[in-house]
């Protein structure tokens, strides 16, 4: 575990606080450095300026004939304790005179503040040591007309407080250096913070686990703004990405269950086509076979057999065409304004052709101008496939279609009988294709399984719903819309 800590890299606010921290003090120490020397440079050039007045004063006085006793007595460029030394040196670098005795006989032309002098007419020497005394002096030549005058001041205290830095300059340096490390530490911990967040966010993405986020804890300034729009923009990818794959899901589930529906409703065609076609082999198979021993009558109850199974046949082949039309080909079905009313006067006249014991009263409340936007053919098979629906199976004497409502969008239709309606548990299962509710007696009467299924795609085909329920005392009630 220990020796984790010690692989772990810095986080990046601690390596950017060092980073600041490093730079801040190395422009701190080469700004002290700096002004150190230059105030240490322009002491010494005082100091310096001071003592070449002086040696000015000395070569003047000397040009007058004044001793130089008598003119230190009179000078006060120097504090009084400190006690000045004056060399008096030929241009050959011999010394002449010195209130040090003892190095009167010796020659100091190698001496850096003569050398200096003799070039450009001064110079000086910061600290060196004397070599007959051997005390540290500051040194000041001056170059006149056939002389050269120096003077020198011992590093005394006094020399040493005149040359000292102020030490509140200092200490002014140092608290600027304090104050921008710690105002380092609070800005590099605010930027620390942000991309703290942005780690744990990009941490919390890995696990999928955002939805959440919360970016308000970023700081308010530049960077937790870019730190929030990142996040947010992330949040809208995964949205658009999530909506994206729920689509993607959804239609693929679609064309699963469109080919689930195809694949049932092929098996279902095969079931359904049996029993006719076996009846019509059936029926030819003994015409053929027995010929010669059939009746006139018997050959005609087979053929009627075989018409009445070829009629079932085309009745499913028609459906099934129009369930198609629908689903794989609803682009190409042409809409028209359908008036309701004069396909309802149809159908009633059709059923009045029917055998008597085949015929109901259709009661039709509908204005004669109610009319819809869609496909005639789909319509027609509404109230046809309905109505249809209620004669072969309801036992009942009354069908009735009324307009229930309207609003500025659709109309409301109602279609009930007062027939013997169905047990409950069927109701939600009427609209499934090839469902019977009597499998047998419904063949018997030659339904296809297929007309209450065309009923509701038609109404859906025509952004409507349709609902189906047994009414309070009898019969089945259909209700569906249909837009204007």
């Amino acid at each position: 575990m220990d020796m984790d800590l010690a692989n772990r890299p810095l986080n990046y606010q601690t390596r950017l606080f060092f980073l600041i921290i490093i730079f801040t003090w190395i422009l701190t120490f080469s700004f002290f450095t700096i002004q150190y020397t230059r105030e240490r440079e322009y002491k010494v050039e005082t100091l310096n300026n001071k003592l070449q007045l002086l040696n000015m004063q000395i070569i003047n006085g000397l040009q007058k004939g004044e001793s130089v006793d008598n003119m230190l007595q009179t000078i006060n460029i120097i504090p009084k304790d400190d006690s000045l030394r004056v060399t008096i040196i030929n241009l050959q670098g011999n010394v002449k005179f010195d209130t040090n005795s003892d190095s009167i006989h010796s020659n100091h032309s190698n001496r850096k503040e003569i050398k200096d002098a003799k070039l450009y007419g001064n110079g000086f020497t910061v600290r060196r040591q004397s070599q007959t005394d051997k005390n540290d002096y500051f040194y000041s030549a001056t170059k006149g007309d056939s002389i050269i005058v120096r003077t020198a001041v011992p590093y005394t205290h006094s020399l040493v407080e005149t040359l000292r830095i102020d030490t509140i300059y200092i200490w002014i340096i140092i608290l600027i250096a304090l104050s921008l490390t710690i105002i380092a530490f609070f800005a590099t911990r605010r930027i620390g913070k942000s991309i703290k967040y942005l780690r744990d966010f990009a941490r919390e993405a890995e696990t999928g686990t955002i939805n959440n986020y919360d970016t308000s804890s970023f700081p308010n300034d530049e960077l937790g703004d870019i730190s929030s729009h990142i996040i947010n923009m992330y949040k809208n990818l995964e949205l658009i990405t999530r909506e994206r794959d729920e689509s993607l899901n959804k239609l693929l589930f679609e064309e699963k269950e469109k080919a689930r529906i195809k694949h049932q409703m092929t098996n279902n065609i095969n079931h359904e086509l049996k029993t006719p076609v076996h009846s019509i082999q059936a029926c030819l198979e003994t015409m053929i076979t027995n010929r010669d021993v059939l009746d006139k009558e018997q050959i005609i109850k087979l053929a009627e057999s075989s018409y009445k199974n070829v009629t079932r046949l085309c009745s499913l082949m028609h459906d099934i065409t129009t369930i198609t039309n629908m689903s794989d080909n609803a682009e190409n079905i042409v809409k028209t304004r359908v008036k309701i009313k004069s396909i309802l006067e149809e159908i009633k006249y059709e059923i009045s052709l029917l055998p008597i014991e085949k015929q109901m009263r259709l009661n039709i409340d509908v204005a004669d101008d109610i009319a819809v936007t869609g496909n005639k053919g789909l319509i027609e098979s509404i109230f046809r496939n309905l109505i249809n629906n209620a004669i072969e199976y309801s036992g009942g004497r009354d069908i009735n279609v009324t307009v229930k409502s309207e609003n500025d969008d659709y109309y409301v239709f109602d279609v009930w009988d007062n027939g013997i309606g169905v047990a409950p548990e069927h109701l939600s299962k009427l609209f499934e294709r090839f469902y019977r509710i009597d499998d047998g007696r419904s063949r018997k009467l030659g339904g296809t399984g297929l007309g209450l299924s065309i009923v509701k795609n038609s109404v859906l085909f025509h952004g409507g719903t349709i609902t189906v329920e047994n009414k309070l005392h009898d019969g089945l009630d259909f209700k569906f819309t249909l837009h204007k």
